[in-house]
């Protein structure tokens, strides 16, 4: 017998001694650890997406799908398949699902009826499951053996097969095309999977059926508009949904629900187009359900000449499947476990460009397998939980990760992406503005590449690439200069005060005056303003362009952009609200001067998220390297965090290093380490000799800029991460 145990059923350090603990204690331990699961849920957000295209395809094409499972991951199945038809009418037929030990196991256990591969066996072939079917796989320990005997019985028969599992080293995962496995870590009492991670698999069912649906069209925007008005409660739901969509009045939605005979998507479509019940029932046949479609249909035979509505297929914007190419037009990917994968499009909505090489898969583990003492890393996690609190204070939210031996430990999320003007949650997946992080995620690699590509050299003169600047004193400037913070130049002029835009700014820093080079460390958002034109002089590209197609693609850090735009807001953390634009930013450059430059700036504007930051942190780490992809060379990046200047503060290329005085990363990195933080709230701090990298993310200025919270909260973390480095089995403590 094995004596793996499955991560699902493994002991919760966190939790030793719970039955010794005060029942207040106990809850809220439970409800911290209950956080983790929406997270975890989020990471999984790729294949939810390539499980839930599988479902409405299969449904879009007359099949069927089915759920399998035992106690209570079986239950959460039926559970959702006794919904598709009441929320979205679906009839019945289409969706099924079947628990081991039969119905009587949905209100008491059938002992040892999950134990028989066989019994999962014959419940597919009585069901007659075949070729385009889907059947959805749910067991917490991803080993299941009634499960699994339905998932390989369907597997012979051609179906399509999907698996929600909390472990996903079990043989159930070998059976799925799509895997998907949120990670919430053990349960507060081992022995029992109806926490945690019975919470994850109901989001996630949740999640699949509800965006299959969408993508069905059996939603009217964002209304519930599929159902049949079948009882007291939902003829309430539908006269409401019915006067929301369409603003008739109440005697208009009664004499249109009484001629639909209580069928909503029918009454709906006669009172946004005056179609008969008749025509709205042929158009909805003729759309396959799809009420948007079904409504451009009925619109189109009330204005036609000839009143003929054309056959299935035929309509612009539709296919033989009555469904909309944008949604399910593209080919279903079944190739190999793609888990937490971030190769899907991000906010920069180009991750599906073809011809592209695949980048490297980011890997997550469990602190105990990168030499991390569980107990102290969470206690690190809890500094960052108690500092954003309930997100009302000086810290809204905050998404933290660590890096460590090239796998990621994380992420968690902590408060609020948006508090105002609307309230959204933090997720791992959030986008932030990074701020002067784009110092050092953008410009400072994409002037190493150029030194690499032969085009400059760090003590070229500025002026040899920007001719008008070597005047007033900066003749001498180098780029090493630029890059150490030793130019000279000052550190801030507000020339959004000016009225001045890009070539406004860049020409105005080309003309002042500036300090002897070398003297004194002054950080300047000017150097690396400059820095950013330099980059452009030279390729004839933007930032963005070319940090984008050298550096961010290659890893795979497909949510790292400038101008995110208004399509991404639902992602977005919020900054600051600026009393002169009468707006909070949100989706747009907090810092004055890049919005002026138009989001564009080597000095701030960059956007990502904590993911896309590890797999950066890992490059670095990896002296340039990030699995098979090379981005910088083993020289370039020795070079770029040795020291340079030992002055007011030690500087690398870009990089601050670790400070014998206060250091944003803490008191336990060490000497070795190096780091930057940006004003919106951020921080990425790297440890070569642990190899180990943190990544704190805070929209910190959407409560204001003048909150000094985050000065306290960036080391406090880094020395409670620091502290889980090689420790093990420690007690906990106080």
């Amino acid at each position: 017998m094995s004596d793996y145990i499955p991560r699902t059923e493994r002991q919760n350090p966190l939790t030793r001694d719970i039955d010794t603990w005060p029942v207040r204690k106990i809850l809220e331990v439970m409800n911290a650890e209950d956080h983790r699961v929406a997270p975890a849920v989020a990471l999984e957000i790729p294949n939810i997406a390539r499980a839930t295209r599988m479902v409405a395809e299969a449904i879009a094409a007359g099949k069927r799908v089915l759920y399998v499972g035992s106690g209570t991951s079986g239950r959460l199945g039926v559970l959702d398949a006794a919904e598709w038809q009441p929320t979205f009418g679906i009839g019945s037929g289409v969706v099924d699902a079947v628990i081991a030990g039969g119905t009587e196991a949905l209100w008491r256990a059938i002992e040892g009826g999950e134990d028989r591969e066989d019994a999962g066996r014959q419940a597919v072939k009585e069901r007659n499951i075949g070729q385009g079917d889907v059947v959805v796989g749910i067991a917490a320990s991803g080993r299941t053996p009634f499960t699994l005997g339905a998932l390989q019985e369907a597997k012979s028969r051609g179906a399509s097969t999907i698996a929600i599992v909390g472990d996903p080293s079990g043989p159930l995962s070998s059976l799925a095309d799509v895997v998907i496995s949120p990670d919430v870590g053990p349960e507060v009492i081992a022995g029992s999977t109806r926490l945690k991670n019975g919470t994850a698999q109901k989001m996630v069912l949740n999640m699949i059926s509800t965006a299959a649906m969408i993508l069905l069209g059996r939603t009217y925007s964002n209304l519930m508009a599929g159902a049949s008005a079948s009882n007291a409660k939902l003829s309430r739901r539908a006269r409401l949904i019915l006067s929301e969509a369409t603003g008739a009045s109440v005697e208009k939605v009664e004499d249109a629900l009484e001629e639909a005979q209580g069928d909503v998507p029918v009454a709906l479509i006669c009172l946004l187009t005056g179609a008969t019940a008749e025509e709205a029932r042929t158009a909805l046949l003729q759309s396959r359900g799809s009420i948007r479609r079904a409504i451009e249909l009925a619109g189109q035979r009330r204005i036609s000449s000839r009143g003929v509505v054309s056959a299935p297929g035929e309509q612009a914007g539709t296919d033989a499947s009555g469904l909309a190419p944008c949604t399910l037009s593209a080919k279903r990917d079944t190739a190999g476990d793609a888990r937490r994968s971030s190769e899907n499009a991000g906010v920069t909505g180009d991750a599906g460009t073809a011809n592209r090489s695949p980048a490297p898969r980011l890997e997550f583990a469990r602190p105990e397998e990168v030499g991390l003492d569980p107990v102290a890393l969470e206690r690190a996690f809890e500094v960052v939980r108690d500092a954003v609190g309930n997100g009302e204070g000086e810290i809204p939210g905050a998404v933290c990760a660590v890096v460590r031996q090239g796998k990621v430990v994380g992420p968690r999320a902590f408060g609020l992406a948006v508090r105002t003007p609307v309230r959204i949650p933090m997720t791992p997946a959030t986008v932030f503005d990074l701020a002067s992080l784009t110092k050092v995620v953008a410009t400072l690699p994409s002037i190493l590449v150029l030194l690499e590509m032969g085009k400059l050299r760090l003590d070229d003169r500025v002026s040899l690439f920007l001719p008008e600047f070597g005047v007033n004193g900066k003749e001498s400037i180098t780029i090493r200069h630029l890059l150490t913070h030793t130019s000279g130049l000052p550190a801030h002029v507000k020339f959004y005060e000016m009225g001045l835009d890009r070539a406004g700014i860049v020409r105005k820093i080309c003309e002042m005056e500036a300090s002897p080079p070398g003297e004194h460390v002054v950080y300047s958002d000017l150097g690396f303003i400059i820095l950013g034109e330099i980059v452009e002089r030279i390729t004839g590209k933007s930032l963005d362009e070319f940090a984008r197609e050298n550096i961010w693609r290659p890893l795979g850090m497909n949510d790292t952009c400038f101008l995110p735009g208004e399509s991404s807001r639902h992602r977005l953390a919020a900054t600051e609200y600026r009393a002169d634009l009468k707006k909070v930013m949100w989706g747009e450059v907090h810092d004055e001067n890049a919005y002026a430059m138009g989001g564009i700036a080597g000095h701030a504007g960059l956007f990502s998220t904590v993911t896309d930051l590890a797999r950066y942190a890992l490059m670095w780490l990896g002296e340039g390297e990030f699995g098979s992809v090379r981005v910088l060379s083993r020289s370039t990046v020795r070079l770029a965090i040795k020291e340079h200047v030992n002055k007011e503060d030690r500087r690398g290329l870009g990089w601050v290093l670790k400070s014998h005085a206060f250091s944003s990363g803490g008191d336990l990195l060490s000497d070795a380490s190096y780091g930057h933080t940006g004003f919106t709230g951020t921080s990425l701090w790297c440890d070569p000799e642990t190899q180990t990298a943190i990544i704190l993310l805070t929209n910190r200025v959407h409560a204001g800029r003048d909150g000094t919270a985050i000065i306290e909260l960036r080391p406090r973390f880094a020395n409670a991460v620091a502290a889980a480095i090689g420790i093990r089995n420690r007690s906990n403590r106080c």
